[in-house]
């Protein structure tokens, strides 16, 4: 399958946050970068992005992404006719190119890549085309003077118009298209109508368009400045929502992440250098708390929730730009193990100096044996898919660590640590064993 972007608009509401809306920096990334991965992620790699605006600033971008993405097939073909014709002459543009079935996009949206995905495996009328359908037609974030309202009649679209007065669902400008509806918009390019929505209404009249409910998937147009702002809480929301997170995490460490990531992004931070500022804030901490005095205790505890806070940015990050890898956990995994030993190693010596017992070593020992236990047990139960909702991990410990650390409690923080973490490797146990029975 192959994809086709249109880019080739010049985008004159959006002109205050850049000249070329397709590289218009959302969270640090352009929106035809961001369009990109995301059909990568989705499965295609065969890409066409139709030029026309600042065409040569846009080639700029994408021979900068083909080195990035050495994998993906990014072609370009210029519309010359782009400031006179609508944008269903780009897609005429691009038909030399086209040999199958592909993804038609808008340079200017933000999709989901569950969105493709579904889209993907959608099966369009022979010649025709697939819409990708919002029927949540009470969305506050869309703008219902500017959105593309469609009338959808069981499977098939029967109306399709910005003046619609009834409607069942939005246009989400997502297209699965098969080569032979390239012919009908040649036939409506010949009767002097150059928009995509013409093209769309003569499938309509042959019954050549369908639809596809996208359900909860997001996507928003993204073409003023507040429909910017609105797309960058909503791709900030769900990079910060993840179903594995502990009490601490969901509750605290999100919400502190949140600009943190936003700020990270924003300045092209990658997902594993936040993993190594994560780790080297760990060891900081570590340091402070094994040595003397309160005051170093109390800011190697606010350091411990610090680097807590900033483990959760990586994968923000990595979720907001696209780039989730399987390299990526796997480091962030081996840096958190080696900041979580010398962080309790440090807390395990600064109550050894104080009390002149051996129980403070005891105490360290199972702390540091169940804190690696547990993080161990979390992925092997997280792999068998078990029962999360009873999760004490990393953000639970680094949090009360900290607590223990401002109150000057060091040796019971080490206990309830020690206690909590081997609990949690026994409910687990549990909870694998009686799913075996």
């Amino acid at each position: 399958m192959q994809a086709v972007i249109l880019a080739a608009g010049r985008g004159t509401r959006l002109q205050s946050l850049g000249s070329s809306k397709p590289l218009v920096k959302l969270l640090g990334m352009s929106l035809i970068e961001r369009n990109i991965r995301a059909l990568i992620q989705t499965g295609v790699s065969d890409i066409v992005i139709v030029t026309g605006h600042e065409a040569a600033s846009l080639e700029k971008e994408l021979a900068a992404l083909r080195k990035q993405l050495p994998s993906a097939r990014l072609q370009t073909i210029h519309n010359p006719d782009w400031a006179s014709t609508e944008n269903g002459q780009s897609l005429i543009a691009a038909a030399p190119i086209v040999q199958s079935h592909f993804i038609l996009l808008m340079a200017d949206h933000v999709y989901d890549v569950a969105l493709l995905q579904g889209l993907c495996a959608a099966t369009p009328p022979a010649d025709g085309a697939v819409l990708a359908v919002d029927k949540r037609c009470s969305r506050h974030d869309i703008d219902l003077q500017d959105v593309t309202k469609v009338q959808v009649d069981e499977r098939y679209i029967s109306q399709i118009s910005k003046s619609l007065s009834h409607f069942n669902a939005f246009d989400t400008g997502a297209f699965l298209c098969t080569p032979g509806m390239l012919k009908t918009a040649l036939e409506t390019a010949k009767e002097g109508q150059s928009s995509l929505s013409h093209i769309m209404r003569k499938l309509i009249d042959s019954q050549q368009l369908t639809a596809y409910d996208i359900g909860d998937c997001y996507w928003q147009d993204v073409d003023t400045p507040a429909s910017f702002t609105l797309a960058e809480a909503q791709l900030l929301d769900s990079a910060t929502r993840k179903h594995a997170d502990g009490p601490v995490a969901k509750h605290l460490n999100r919400r502190l992440s949140r600009p943190i990531s936003r700020y990270f992004a924003q300045y092209g931070l990658s997902p594993n250098l936040i993993s190594v500022i994560a780790f080297c804030t760990g060891i900081l901490a570590a340091w402070l708390l094994s040595r003397g005095g309160y005051g170093s205790l109390l800011i190697g505890g606010v350091l411990v929730q610090l680097a807590s806070v900033i483990d959760g940015c990586d994968g923000e990050v990595a979720r907001l730009h696209l780039r989730s890898s399987s390299f990526g956990g796997w480091f962030d995994a081996i840096l958190d193990r080696y900041a979580d030993a010398a962080i309790l190693a440090g807390l395990t010596w600064h109550a050894m100096s104080i009390h002149d017992t051996g129980w403070a070593f005891m105490a360290g020992l199972l702390a540091i044996t169940g804190s690696f236990a547990a993080s161990y047990s979390a992925h092997k139960a997280d792999l068998q898919s078990t029962d999360s909702r009873w999760r004490m991990g990393r953000d639970t410990r680094s949090a009360l660590i900290m607590l223990g650390a401002i109150s000057n409690l060091v040796l019971p923080v080490l206990w309830v640590v020690a206690l909590l973490m081997n609990l949690t490797v026994v409910h687990r146990i549990l909870s694998m064993r009686k799913r075996e029975l």
